[in-house]
């Protein structure tokens, strides 16, 4: 490419440039190259000599939230015969790729822009089709395959990491063999009533085979993928979605679907207990980190790339007077507990009966007399890992957060950057950039910044 990437981000910031969005259309018979203007790639392209069809009417905005709820606005062409030609296509679940730069670039100096999934037709009438385009973390929507049970009893168990107490289902009557874990364990500690059993393991079945009969059966897991790292590179994988980032303390933890899960509802999970976020960026790699207060400013936004009158105080969160934070979850509270755990062991029997142990701290807050008092689910599975974490969140919320909403010019800033903002109202303060939306053959992005 003969433009560096420093060359394109500085172009990007410029206010005084024409700024052309080139899309492929994926369908079910082939791709559709169009443009917001005419263009044609050089014979020295990769793609030489593609003509791209200049129908695109309103360009696609782009916003990336460190929520995991990437939006795309829509694709408009126009055309009478284009719309015509094009409305019986096969476009759901295909993807769309825009890619930007200038009018008289070569094709190879464009940069992806974003990549998402078609959703096909919102609107077709005469000169105009107008497509939907989904984030690509729609396929994290996806149910994970684990196979059945017998006898209609549901999904096979996915276990992931260290798992306290899960229920065991019994597959094989006359064998006594009980499952616990779709993914191969290092091992499974089957119980009766919260008395260990003697048993043998099948670590890559996830199963037990018991020597005698009891009643409901349970078992301690311990499955691989015991970190948060781990887990998400498992989600990944499986759902064959590259990795841009993680950021997550080596914790030792641990998961249990009884039912369907989704890779979205697993990240999630990892996430709420870490203070952390996530996201697909627009190479459509996992970015998921710890949210901590920045420390360095990764981008400046300067006051000249504010539009007038467009810096907003658009939200306030009250900081922590509190925080109980749950971990080491039991999977399968008893009712009933052996009575030699209740006579020798009685911290046990406790854990076995109790859902979720706590750890609980306060922390002085004057001056805000709403502040919250609030509890939070983890999946951490050690004590002293579960205080770290109290008080690190805890001390990340010890004062009144502000979220500001920004409409710049087009600076090259990214979502989860650490941000300065040269302008009055937040001089010499740094923050977060928990949204970035793009409209990009306009030049303005609209920014959420959390200080």
């Amino acid at each position: 490419m003969s433009i560096s990437e420093g060359q394109y981000l500085a172009w990007l910031a410029k206010t005084n440039v024409t700024r052309m969005l080139l899309a492929e259309l994926h369908h079910a018979e082939g791709i559709e190259y169009v443009a917001t203007g005419p263009f044609m790639s050089l014979p020295s392209d990769t793609d030489p000599n593609r003509p791209y069809i200049a129908c695109i009417k309103k360009a696609v905005d782009v916003t990336t939230r460190t929520d995991g709820n990437t939006t795309f606005g829509e694709v408009t062409l126009i055309g009478d015969q284009l719309a015509a030609d094009w409305l019986d296509l096969k476009w759901p679940g295909h993807p769309i790729k825009l890619f930007l730069g200038a009018p008289d670039w070569a094709r190879d100096d464009f940069r992806l822009l974003a990549q998402g999934r078609n959703g096909g037709i919102r609107e077709g009438k005469r000169g105009a089709l107008t497509l939907r385009m989904n984030d690509e973390s729609s396929v994290l929507d996806e149910v994970i395959d684990t196979g059945q049970l017998p006898d209609d009893a549901g999904p096979v168990p996915l276990a992931l990491g260290s798992v306290y107490n899960a229920p065991l289902t019994r597959i094989d009557t006359q064998t006594l063999t009980y499952r616990g874990s779709y993914l191969p364990v290092t091992s499974i500690a089957a119980k009766a009533n919260g008395a260990m059993l003697t048993h043998s393991t099948d670590a890559a079945a996830g199963t037990v085979t018991l020597n005698d009969q009891f009643g409901d059966i349970t078992g301690d897991i311990e499955e691989p993928h015991n970190t948060p790292q781990k887990i998400v590179e498992w989600v990944a994988a499986h759902y064959d979605l590259a990795i841009s980032d993680i950021d997550l303390p080596p914790y030792r933890v641990g998961l249990f679907y009884k039912g369907e899960v989704t890779g979205r509802q697993i990240l999630n999970a990892v996430k709420e207990g870490l203070g952390a976020y996530w996201y697909l960026n627009e190479f459509n790699e996992l970015v998921i980190r710890q949210d901590k207060a920045p420390v360095t400013a990764d981008v400046t936004i300067v006051r000249d790339d504010i539009f007038y009158n467009k810096l907003t105080l658009s939200e306030t969160e009250q900081p922590w007077r509190s925080l109980t934070l749950r971990w080491g979850r039991n999977y399968s509270p008893l009712s009933n507990v052996a009575a030699t755990l209740d006579e020798n062991s009685p911290a046990e029997a406790t854990r076995l009966r109790t859902e979720w142990r706590e750890s609980y701290a306060s922390q002085t807050v004057s001056g805000y007399p709403m502040a919250e008092r609030i509890t939070v689910d983890s999946i951490i599975q050690d004590e002293a890992d579960a205080i770290t974490e109290r008080d690190r969140l805890l001390g990340e919320h010890s004062t009144q957060r502000n979220t500001w909403s920004i409409q710049a010019r087009f600076p090259p800033v990214f979502a989860g950057q650490g941000a300065a903002v040269d302008h009055g109202r937040l001089q010499g303060k740094l923050g977060r950039l928990i949204n970035v939306g793009r409209s990009p053959t306009k030049g303005v992005t609209n920014l959420g910044v959390r200080v």
